[in-house]
């Protein structure tokens, strides 16, 4: 599926152009605007076709959903559970969105570093493995497409978030902890929140780079982060239960 495209000099950008427009001007960023969970347990679009330096931001929409990147072999789980020296992929954390919200939409934009496949989900609950998935860059036809990325992940034992152990999703299905002190906790809450800007470092060799988080989930606050996440976690889900 193409790519929704906007053309901004921030990652702030709203205003959708027509896929396949000529190249941005100069200081303009070509960004692709993926809607999470607009209309159901979705990523629309779930394949964007992007360039290197293009950026894709996705919109949540209510209730509670997160991104967090995966291998296309294991989705449901981080990839930093897969491959233990990959440092640099990306969780939105959980971004808690009122159904009725007439605020603008919490974003979360990562950068696209080059053309390979980047694979991802949403960690809340039995999303992924409801057909929650989408993907950067991914084959049309062949063995990896999205489609066969969400067969494998209608399959899965686990949805895990990053931080979370194999074993330690709660008995309903639901993530028992965020990220980061600033995700929002499991549970399909109807809590709004408010966005803010995360400084990101940027590398040739990242296939994609965290530029806007409405609620951190930095993977290197995650060990830091952890224990205190879980028991927030178990708190707020009671609390919104």
């Amino acid at each position: 599926m193409a790519a929704h495209e906007t053309k901004a000099s921030a990652p702030a950008a709203q205003a959708p152009a027509a896929s396949g427009a000529a190249a941005p001007a100069e200081g303009q960023v070509n960004t692709h605007v993926v809607q999470v969970g607009a209309g159901g347990l979705t990523f629309s679009p779930s394949n964007v076709i992007a360039q290197p330096g293009d950026l894709v931001q996705f919109q949540f929409n209510p209730k509670n959903h997160s991104v967090v990147q995966s291998t296309f072999d294991n989705p449901c789980i981080p990839i930093q559970n897969i491959l233990a020296n990959k440092t640099d992929a990306f969780f939105s954390g959980f971004m808690p969105t009122a159904v009725n919200s007439t605020a603008k939409p919490l974003t979360y934009t990562i950068r696209v570093m080059d053309t390979k496949p980047v694979w991802f989900y949403c960690s809340q609950a039995k999303h992924c493995q409801s057909g929650m998935v989408g993907a950067i860059n991914a084959a049309t036809s062949g063995n990896k497409t999205v489609a066969a990325f969400a067969g494998l992940a209608a399959v899965a034992v686990e949805n895990l978030s990053p931080g979370q152990a194999p074993g330690q999703a709660a008995a309903s299905g639901a993530p028992g902890a965020a990220a980061s002190s600033g995700a929002a906790p499991a549970g399909e809450g109807a809590a709004t929140g408010t966005g803010g800007l995360v400084a990101s470092t940027s590398s040739p060799s990242n296939p994609a780079q965290q530029t806007t988080n409405a609620a951190p989930g930095r993977l290197s606050d995650v060990g830091r982060q952890s224990f205190l996440g879980l028991g927030l976690g178990g708190l707020a889900a009671f609390i919104v239960l």
